[in-house]
């Protein structure tokens, strides 16, 4: 089976903290779902015992499987044939050069989420993403001016 690989790290773009964990996206890898992809990474990490806290996340929006890999203590998230995750860091590149102050918001608020473990999606907390869309928008209406006003369905 051939397949492509994709790394994606904040530490990219400088949006990383030293716990981060190490998003993989396995492309084009020819299966018909990726819970199969996932729950066959499962079993290959378990029976090798490579990896700890192996955890499955086959029912969100984005399936992954999460684990800790023991010689190095790393941790990753790796899912299947979702290939959003360039288009997401060429994005957040940009809106870093475009907004300075985008990077150490980001950071501060991470690790308040961080050690409130609220920094999960799958646990009810927020993921990285959603976290920068969220400054990105705060930092449009500090900027530019926007006015919240302007942006109810009444007008």
């Amino acid at each position: 089976m051939t397949c492509l690989q994709e790394v994606f790290r904040l530490f990219m773009i400088g949006l990383y903290l030293p716990t981060s964990d190490i998003d993989v996206m396995i492309l084009e890898s020819g299966i018909k779902n990726p819970q199969t992809g996932l729950y066959a990474l499962f079993r290959v990490l378990s029976q090798r015992g490579i990896a700890k806290k192996i955890q499955v996340i086959a029912k969100a929006s984005v399936p992954i499987i999460k684990f800790v890999e023991k010689k190095s203590g790393a941790a990753f998230d790796i899912s299947f044939d979702v290939d959003n995750g360039p288009k997401a860091a060429e994005f957040i590149k940009e809106a870093v050069l475009k907004w300075p102050q985008l990077r150490p918001l980001c950071l501060i608020l991470k690790v308040f989420l961080q050690q409130r473990d609220l920094n999960e999606v799958y646990s009810s907390g927020i993921d990285s993403y959603a976290l920068l869309a969220m400054i990105i928008a705060m930092l449009q209406i500090c900027i530019f001016g926007f006015s919240i006003r302007h942006w109810t369905l009444a007008g």
